[in-house]
């Protein structure tokens, strides 16, 4: 499912409708206690698997996981993430402020998506969203740093596809 792209980056095809059309993905970085991880975007439910089994392909565990970043709250790029977080113990979750309450209380954008797709298609595409314990949040407005292992991560606010979206730099 994973594709290298350099960098200690890799690309994972989250399975979401065709091959190749949403993606995650795994950002490392080596330590001299070993390699730690962050994932941008997570895809749904149903992504988690390929994600952790893309883990595993490169030597890590779930608990090598610092990050899960979230570029927006769309339950095609965000569904999975309280299921990712629920599998990454030590994750904390990185996402922008107006997107932060629905990652801790997932109803409000579950009772959306149901309103436009119906509750069988939403449980199809998506399955149950899980909360975000809010402990394990973090807020990320313009200029927001983060610190994956020592490599730098900056969170750009660019509303646009979505008022609530950030751009890793």
């Amino acid at each position: 499912y994973a594709q290298d792209v350099g960098s200690g980056i890799y690309t994972i095809d989250t399975g979401f409708h065709r091959p190749n059309f949403d993606a995650s993905y795994l950002i490392t970085q080596k330590t001299s206690e070993g390699t730690r991880a962050g994932f941008v975007d997570v895809g749904t439910n149903y992504s988690a698997p390929r994600l952790m089994a893309t883990l595993e392909d490169l030597g890590l565990t779930s608990n090598d996981v610092q990050f899960v970043i979230l570029t927006h709250v769309h339950l095609d790029h965000a569904g999975g993430a309280g299921e990712v977080m629920r599998l990454c113990p030590n994750a904390k979750l990185v996402v922008h402020p107006r997107g932060a309450r629905h990652m801790v209380d997932p109803s409000a954008l579950r009772a959306g998506a149901v309103g436009v797709y119906g509750e069988e298609s939403v449980q199809k595409e998506y399955g149950n969203l899980l909360p975000i314990d809010q402990s394990r949040v973090i807020e990320a407005p313009d200029g927001t740093e983060i610190d994956l292992a020592g490599r730098k991560l900056v969170c750009l606010d660019t509303p646009g596809h979505a008022k609530h979206h950030i751009t890793i730099w």
